[in-house]
């Protein structure tokens, strides 16, 4: 099968999402979750990214079928999804593709629970317990913008400055405070964000 080129893309609305996954627990997350957070948008976006727990993620071929699955292994490359694999870190991006296989609809992203602890993927220093990572909306699961802008924080891109600077003024002081501890153990006193208070 040809797959699309990486940057088609005809992403799925929200609610088309929570129509395909049915009872999957599962979290908003991505400039669209932040978006949600501040309660406008402010930029497009190309796609649309979703968290699952690791543990979950033989539970997808339940609602999506599994030759619209795809697997990117790291190294640039979309493998098809095997059924009969449990995918451990450093697997963590699954792409869905529309109805069509005409272009990409959906991102999922594998989230490790150890302990009922969300453990951040660049550094396992940094973790949450599960349920004090998103907040709910509109009987939706939403990450919480502090752990959005963390993984954003890696190799900063424009948007990913433009979502800092619109939605690190709006967080509560404690959510800045974690930001910027999470930051320090990841980065050190270098990162750019950590310069702003």
């Amino acid at each position: 099968m040809d797959l699309p080129e990486y940057t088609q893309w005809q992403p799925l609305s929200v609610y088309s999402i929570q129509s395909l996954l049915g009872k999957l627990d599962w979290i908003l997350a991505g400039g669209i979750a932040l978006e949600q957070f501040l309660g406008y948008t402010y930029r497009p976006h190309g796609d649309i990214d979703i968290l699952i727990k690791r543990e979950d993620q033989s539970l997808l071929k339940n609602y999506i079928s599994s030759e619209r699955i795809f697997v990117a292994d790291g190294q640039g490359h979309l493998l098809p999804y095997q059924s009969e694999t449990y995918y451990t870190h450093p697997i963590q991006d699954i792409w869905i593709l529309d109805e069509t296989h005409i272009s990409w609809c959906l991102q999922i992203m594998l989230i490790d629970i150890k302990n009922s602890c969300w453990v951040y993927k660049r550094n396992t220093q940094v973790q949450l317990p599960y349920t004090d990572i998103f907040f709910e909306k509109d009987r939706l699961k939403i990450l919480k913008p502090e752990i959005q802008l963390l993984y954003k924080s890696k190799a900063i891109r424009g948007k990913d400055q433009l979502d800092f600077e619109k939605v690190f003024p709006q967080l509560a002081p404690t959510a800045k405070q974690y930001l910027q501890n999470s930051l320090t153990i990841c980065y050190g006193d270098n990162h750019p964000w950590l310069q702003t208070k």
